[in-house]
């Protein structure tokens, strides 16, 4: 049995290992180099046949361009039908300054959550490279 102090030590020195979440791995990554709709991202990340949520635990989202015209920064939505195009709500978006590189990176403590049957889907209207990078897991 090992000592009392030694278990805490070790559940505080690796929260990481506490939070393992329990479901089947996701990565997705999208790169495209012109001005973009909202489009789905696809892959893992769109609604799968067995009505799993997707939660996102890390996101990259980078962009050469930016501007300050509509839907111009980085977000991501979620909803059902042809690119999100039905009950979409938007579910994380971050500015950057117009007309520069902008990178965005983010973990979660509390994971983002895409409903069952929900496609994820993303925007960035300016014309320039983009990539994005999502990793999380698919559970109930």
């Amino acid at each position: 049995m090992r000592p009392l102090w030694l278990v805490l030590s070790l559940a505080l020195a690796s929260p990481a290992l506490a939070q393992q979440p329990s479901g089947v791995p996701v990565n997705c990554v999208v790169t495209v180099s012109t001005a973009t709709t909202l489009s789905a991202v696809g892959g893992r990340c769109a609604a799968q046949d067995d009505s799993s949520a997707l939660y996102i635990t890390d996101l990259a989202f980078s962009t050469n361009a930016g501007a300050i015209a509509a839907d111009s920064f980085n977000t991501l939505k979620y909803g059902t039908g042809t690119a999100c195009g039905t009950g979409t709500v938007v579910l994380w978006g971050a500015m950057t300054v117009a007309a520069v590189q902008g990178a965005v990176v983010q973990t979660f403590r509390t994971p983002l959550r895409v409903p069952p049957n929900n496609d994820l889907c993303w925007m960035n209207s300016t014309a320039g490279s983009k990539v994005i990078v999502l990793t999380g897991y698919r559970a109930p």
